[in-house]
């Protein structure tokens, strides 16, 4: 049992573009293992003197369309890759930012046994001064008696 082949992106557009221009045959696609075979100088050259064109004229003809072809791949899709590039870097370190940050929220937290251990330190600070607060609030009421009292019973 065989699987029908998956489409894939090629026979997508074939089959949009044989749609669109109306014909009823897709065009033909190349497999992904063939590879199409490229004209050798020789060739062009040949090609262009088929034209009427002599060696010379053929040679110059070849290499302004190799320069034109050459400038139009770097300058095709450059721009876009650069730009998409760029963005992508900069979200890149815009999550590394905040991962740096999260990561030292973390580290500056305490882990169980410190929290524990500012538990019972805390605790035992709390009772100390649950001890220490009616020696000091009792001399403090003390006096606020004697001062109250001798304040009522002194002649006006």
């Amino acid at each position: 049992m065989d699987k029908p082949p998956s489409p894939n992106a090629s026979s997508i557009l074939n089959a949009t573009t044989s749609i669109l221009n109306g014909t009823s045959k897709p065009a033909p696609t190349l497999k992904p293992t063939q590879k199409r075979k490229l004209a050798t100088p020789k060739e062009l050259i040949a090609h262009y003197e088929s034209q009427g064109m002599e060696t010379q004229e053929a040679s110059i003809k070849v290499i302004e369309d190799l320069q034109k072809a050459l400038f139009g791949v770097i300058t095709s899709g450059r721009g876009k890759k650069d730009k998409m590039f760029v963005e992508t870097n900069r979200k890149v370190d815009s999550v590394n930012n905040r991962l740096t940050i999260l990561a030292m929220k973390l580290d500056s937290k305490p882990g169980f046994a410190e929290t524990f251990a500012i538990g019972i330190a805390s605790g035992a600070a709390l009772k100390g001064f649950g001890a220490i607060v009616p020696h000091i609030l009792r001399p403090l009421a003390q006096i606020w008696t004697s001062v109250t009292s001798a304040t009522n019973s002194s002649p006006q």
